[in-house]
């Protein structure tokens, strides 16, 4: 076996002659928050869409925290990114962030549902921006709605709250 000594696109930019300047999403960039709360029924039937957080397709997603309610039988939901109303509030990417997460356990103190097991993406894309996760070729410059997809909805009602950390005005 060899040994390696790679570097990251923000270490090899900096060793690089002449300087390649980082991004400041990859490398000081000022981290905020959205946070947002939905009810979900006992009525609400598989397929529902709890729309949580407003994205802009620039900015790079750090962190989908998770707060909620014990969701009886609300074993399978979906984490990604729709159009907003304004832009048809389709489908754009349903499961980029998680999929199958289980809301039947409550939790207080967060879980985080970024790159969960079974989702489009996964570690290896940790410095895609928003509109990399929904699949676009270029930036288009616009909001995406953050979206927790019912699969199998459940049939208890609760809260579901997040928290998504990102960078920002990059």
């Amino acid at each position: 076996m060899a040994v390696a000594n790679t570097k990251s696109t923000g270490i090899t930019n900096l060793d690089a002659t002449p300087h390649v300047k980082n991004p400041l999403y990859l490398m000081g960039g000022v981290l905020r928050e959205a946070r947002g709360t939905v009810e979900i029924a006992i009525a609400d039937c598989d397929e529902s869409v709890y729309r949580l957080v407003r994205v802009h397709s620039s900015w790079l997603i750090s962190e989908i925290k998770r707060f909620n309610d014990a969701i009886t039988s609300g074993a399978d939901f979906d984490v990604g990114l729709y159009q907003t109303a304004e832009n048809g509030g389709a489908v754009k990417n349903i499961n980029c962030f998680a999929d199958a997460v289980s809301l039947t356990a409550g939790s207080v103190t967060g879980v985080s549902d970024m790159f969960e097991t079974g989702a489009d993406e996964g570690v290896e894309d940790l410095e895609k921006r928003v509109w990399e996760y929904a699949g676009d070729t270029v930036d288009p410059g616009k909001f995406y709605d953050l979206c927790y997809t019912g699969v199998t909805a459940g049939s208890g009602a609760g809260t579901l709250s997040v928290i998504v950390r990102y960078v920002a005005n990059t």
